[in-house]
């Protein structure tokens, strides 16, 4: 059954595309950010595109 990986698979893709998101907009990838991202998964989204470049944090 592919339908038991689906919510795995869903929270892989939204974290490469948070990935691909904060080098496109130059933001440095810190182990804060890293771990934003694994936790919250397709809801960190929109806090990539919200956030500045040059921001720490």
């Amino acid at each position: 059954m592919m339908t038991a990986y689906l919510p795995a698979l869903i929270w892989s893709l939204s974290a490469f595309v948070c990935l691909f998101i904060a080098k496109r907009r130059s933001l440095k990838t810190t182990a804060v950010r890293a771990i934003l991202v694994v936790l919250l998964g397709p809801f960190a989204i929109p806090f990539v595109l919200a956030a500045r470049p040059g921001m720490h944090g």
